[in-house]
């Protein structure tokens, strides 16, 4: 059980020196658009293209469907799958 031991301890202290190295990867270019001189996170703007494009869904919906069950679900998940579907087409 010993050698066991040490042969585990010997490996993460071999993988120790890689540990600083991974907290100091990032991105190269942050995903950042300019705007009258200021730079927004790409996510900012993703999130309010969501919300714009969840309302016009429920607008849509009411339409149709005037009582509705579960909508907070329902938009809460529109408002997700918006926003990450503008994140991978324009990010």
């Amino acid at each position: 059980m010993q050698i066991i031991k040490s042969r585990i301890r010997i490996a993460l202290e071999k993988m120790a020196w890689l540990m600083p190295a991974l907290g100091l990867t990032g991105c190269s270019l942050s995903p950042a658009i300019p705007v009258i001189g200021a730079y927004y996170p790409g996510w900012l703007f993703c999130l309010i293209i969501g919300v714009i494009l969840t309302l016009i869904s429920r607008r849509i919906i009411l339409n149709r469907y005037p009582s509705l069950a579960l909508a907070s679900v329902i938009y809460t998940a529109l408002f997700a799958l918006y926003s990450m579907l503008v994140w991978l087409v324009f990010f």
